[in-house]
């Protein structure tokens, strides 16, 4: 048994790394890193924007060390965030990374670009971006690439 939950951490541990190597490639940063921050700083200003029930269910389609990196922090007070559109969002993005400004128009693009090609088909994006203002659920490449 504890073999197999060392298998388990380490195929998450794996599978985090081709997703967060998948995003760096995307956004052509140079810096792991920043890579791992704007991650963070995205997918936390998601959840936190989020109906309890829709950030729980977007949790549970990520692999193990990202659910980490997800929940860090999380608590389901004030939630979901009023975020009403993009700026406050990018804000938000901002708040989560003081020490290291980020880019975060490029950073949310890109993050959800990868929750695109990563969960598409598991019907959960589009429950998601149901659940955002306009403005945001327009920064999803499917969305403007049908424009």
């Amino acid at each position: 048994m504890v073999k197999t939950a060392f298998l388990s951490i380490e195929k998450s541990t794996q599978k985090t790394k081709e997703w967060l190597h998948e995003m760096q490639d995307d956004l052509g940063w140079e810096d792991e890193n920043m890579v791992y921050i704007a991650f963070r700083s995205v997918i936390q200003t998601l959840r936190d924007r989020l109906p309890l029930e829709e950030a729980i269910e977007l949790g549970d389609e990520l692999p193990m060390v990202m659910k980490g990196i997800y929940y860090e922090g999380y608590s389901t007070r004030h939630k979901p965030e009023k975020i009403k559109n993009r700026e406050e969002f990018f804000q938000k993005v901002q708040e989560k990374t003081p020490k290291r400004p980020i880019q975060t128009e490029e950073a949310t693009r890109a993050v959800f670009h990868l929750l695109e090609n990563r969960l598409g088909g598991a019907g959960e994006i589009k429950q998601v971006r149901s659940n955002l203002p306009k403005d945001i659920q327009n920064l999803w490449r499917s969305s403007t690439s049908k424009k």
